[in-house]
């Protein structure tokens, strides 16, 4: 399965060699599966990870189901994750602790020449971006446009808060947030975050709050590491049935107003901004019907 940008509401971390996890993930319904062989996995345990992750992907794809993984970016582990996972199936790499637009040019490139190497389609392999320091969310606009094999772009809360200083909460996430979601939208990247911990699953009110304030910002996704994060992230994302109805409304409304650039509907003056506003609202409603 090639990994969709409209279709990209909750992306599940699975730690590579996990096969109960992954069973989860698999009988679940994230959007997308990320394999992780960064963070989840000891350094005495890479090597053994990435055939695990390489198995998993197969499965994933298998399944009918969009397979990602995160790899690690240290020089001596990128190339070895890079050759492991590179193959038929792979919809998408999570690249991590990404600081500058030259960090994906350099994945790009590598990607690139294994693509063509094992025969696979050029730019196939898509790019998601994890901006985890101040460096890189000073230098999320460059990020956003450093290839167009990126397709989704967030920050990583934990780490990012653990090198700025803070507490992971509204407060101190607002200004990433909005700095990662304007970079990624003025490039045409999906805006992936919320305001909170990704560590917090079992207070799913809590959570959800989190995400409901993230869909009214503009995001359309968000990282995940929990069955039950993964539900109210789908849930949330998704344009309601009271979404999609006044969407089709002001379409119709628009259509019966086709030679007229600005008019009335109930109560507000619509114009070709709020108008496509009302198509992207159908688009993805049809995406997740």
């Amino acid at each position: 399965m090639t990994f969709d940008p409209d279709i990209c509401r909750s992306l599940l971390f699975v730690p590579a060699a996990n096969e109960r996890y992954l069973a989860s993930a698999l009988r679940g319904d994230a959007d997308v599966i990320q394999i992780d062989l960064e963070d989840a996995i000891s350094p005495e345990r890479k090597d053994e990870a990435r055939e695990a992750a390489r198995q998993a992907v197969t499965h994933i794809a298998d399944a009918g189901r969009v397979g990602a993984v995160r790899v690690n970016l240290d020089d001596a582990l990128l190339p070895k994750d890079l050759d492991a996972v590179i193959h038929d199936g792979l919809a998408a790499l999570t690249v991590p602790k990404v600081d500058s637009a030259e960090t994906l040019k350099s994945v790009d490139a590598a990607v690139s020449t294994l693509e063509t190497d094992r025969g696979l389609e050029s730019g196939s392999v898509r790019l998601i971006a994890q901006i985890e320091s101040a460096t890189g969310i000073l230098n999320a606009r460059e990020i956003a446009g450093a290839t167009p094999r990126l397709a989704a772009m967030g920050f990583g809360m934990e780490d990012l808060i653990a090198d700025v200083g803070g507490a992971v909460d509204e407060d101190a996430l607002y200004f990433p947030a909005m700095q990662t979601l304007y970079s990624a939208r003025e490039a045409g990247v999906v805006p992936i975050g919320y305001l909170g911990s990704i560590t917090v699953y079992q207070d799913v009110d809590r959570f959800e709050s989190w995400i409901v304030r993230a869909r009214s910002l503009g995001f359309e996704g968000g990282f995940c590491i929990h069955p039950n994060q993964v539900q109210v992230l789908n849930d949330v994302f998704k344009p309601s049935p009271d979404d999609v109805l006044a969407a089709q409304n002001l379409l119709d409304a628009a259509e019966a107003q086709a030679e007229v650039g600005v008019f009335s509907h109930e109560g507000r003056m619509v114009d070709a901004p709020v108008v496509e506003r009302a198509r992207r609202t159908m688009r993805r409603h049809a995406a997740f019907s």
